[in-house]
């Protein structure tokens, strides 16, 4: 199984949805987004798009296009993608939704998820850190939503979640530290956040290492 990591910036890398893939056997490669050249999909067996500061709607990032095409290649190829964040607003876009800026600022905590198939997305809760919403297209079918916005939604062997499952004690630790002003906005208190996570961090692993077993189930991908 070969599996191919979009990373867009150095505090989201694959973590622990690539330590789950990797103790499975898989052969993980990661790409920065900015790259001169993407590799072609159609040579791996899954494609995890990360996360990023960035919005997946602003045409005028320098990356955006290239990372597009990747995608869109993976959909007609029918080589399966897992989006994550970012990745999954992207993913939310190719297929023919829409992303557009949160309404209420941004939205982040250990939130519980309202689940309409628990078979892919567990209720959680899981670490939501993000400014933007999307809203799936058609063919499109929202699994999991907050009240703020769909946080999950699956098309065909296709899976994006808003939510970031492979989030770590370490990730949390910078992102508080980089994007304080977005804490302060919603009245988070860092240690708090922190310590949250880290009561957290056996369960929110063996739950991501549970998606990413879900997501090569439905994709048919072979361990």
């Amino acid at each position: 199984m070969r599996v191919l990591f979009v990373q867009h910036q150095d505090d989201c890398p694959p973590a622990l949805v690539g330590e789950r893939l990797a103790m499975l056997g898989a052969t993980v490669e990661v790409v920065e987004a900015r790259a001169p050249r993407l590799p072609d999909p159609a040579e791996f067996d899954l494609i995890v798009p990360l996360g990023s500061d960035d919005s997946a709607a602003d045409e005028s990032l320098s990356y955006l296009r290239s990372e597009w095409v990747l995608i869109e290649r993976a959909v007609q190829s029918g080589v399966p993608v897992f989006g994550i964040c970012f990745g999954a607003q992207l993913l939310c876009r190719v297929l023919g939704g829409s992303v557009r800026p949160a309404t209420g600022g941004p939205e982040i905590g250990w939130l519980p998820m309202l689940t309409s198939d628990t078979e892919v997305v567990e209720p959680g809760p899981w670490l939501v850190w993000h400014l933007d919403v999307m809203e799936p297209g058609p063919g499109s079918v929202a699994v999991a939503r907050t009240a703020v916005s769909a946080q999950a939604f699956a098309h065909g062997r296709h899976l994006g979640v808003q939510f970031h499952p492979e989030a770590t004690v370490a990730s949390v630790r910078v992102w508080a530290e980089h994007y304080r002003n977005s804490l302060d906005q919603l009245g988070i208190e860092p240690t708090a956040l922190l310590e949250e996570t880290q009561c957290r961090a056996r369960e929110a692993r063996l739950r991501a290492h549970t998606l990413v077993d879900r997501v090569l189930a439905r994709a048919g991908v072979a361990v």
